[in-house]
């Protein structure tokens, strides 16, 4: 999956079982290049995207 605040494919799945992170509907994923974790969210229909720790360096240009 690309990241979208990089746009790098070199993204990890953060395997969580939380309460309102469910690995089997919106796995957590963190960005390899700037660090960026985030997961997809559907609800009711709408898919966002869902910024769980920002990213340690900026967004490219």
């Amino acid at each position: 999956m690309k990241c979208p605040n990089c746009g790098s494919r070199t993204d990890v799945d953060i395997d969580m079982h939380s309460n309102g992170f469910s690995a089997e509907h919106s796995p957590i994923k963190e960005c390899g290049a700037c660090g960026l974790i985030w997961r997809i969210k559907v609800e009711a229909g709408v898919t966002t995207v869902d910024i769980v720790k920002e990213a340690d360096k900026p967004k490219k240009p």
